[in-house]
């Protein structure tokens, strides 16, 4: 019954007559990699997600609420896949503005709305429309999204280095070899006929 072969873990640290010097390096580059990825990936993904959170939650900012009369049902336009259009329609409104004038725009409402009946929509401070700004809970999922986003973009470039950094020490390692085969396969002083 042949052996098994066992691995041999940390075998760039033991003392070994064979290990090379770029052997050693690459176990050390390798190591920093790993401390760097699991150092930085977390602060990157936490100051990803903080700032992605605050940005959706600014959007709030100097946006008000209205109430606007809908002017025609608001029907889920058909869908190229044939299924529902989803919960949002396109269809316009009329509010009536801070000066006390009327104005009307097509907006974003509830599929479902009869004409006559009120839908809120959003305006910034000139009184133009505006989509609705998000949720605290769907800020904190955009920025949850974009930490973790952030966190595995930062960790495979990180690895990518690491991983370019390999085949630079294999390139050399070929090349050493090469150079030490050659210099064995050299005859020494002796001519071949």
């Amino acid at each position: 019954m042949p052996k098994r072969k066992r691995r041999v873990w940390l075998w760039r640290w033991r003392h070994n007559p064979l290990k090379r010097r770029s052997d050693v390096l690459e176990a050390w580059i390798g190591a920093l990699a790993a401390a760097v990825v699991l150092l930085t990936a977390p602060v990157v993904g936490v100051t990803a997600a903080g700032v992605a959170e605050r940005s959706a939650l600014d959007q709030a900012r100097g946006l008000h609420r209205v109430t606007a009369e809908l002017l025609e049902d608001a029907t889920a336009p058909p869908s190229r896949f044939g299924m529902m259009g989803g919960n949002r329609a396109r269809a316009t409104v009329r509010w009536t503005s801070s000066s006390g004038a009327s104005a009307s725009a097509t907006a974003s409402v509830a599929v479902g709305g009869k004409a006559g009946s009120h839908t809120t929509v959003w305006l910034d401070d000139t009184g133009r429309l505006q989509p609705a700004p998000p949720t605290p809970a769907q800020a904190r999922s955009h920025g949850v999204a974009l930490g973790a986003a952030s966190a595995v973009g930062a960790s495979m470039l990180v690895l990518g280095t690491w991983w370019m950094v390999r085949l630079r020490l294999d390139v050399h390692r070929r090349a050493q070899w090469d150079r030490a085969w050659a210099a064995f396969d050299t005859p020494q002083g002796h001519r071949h006929a």
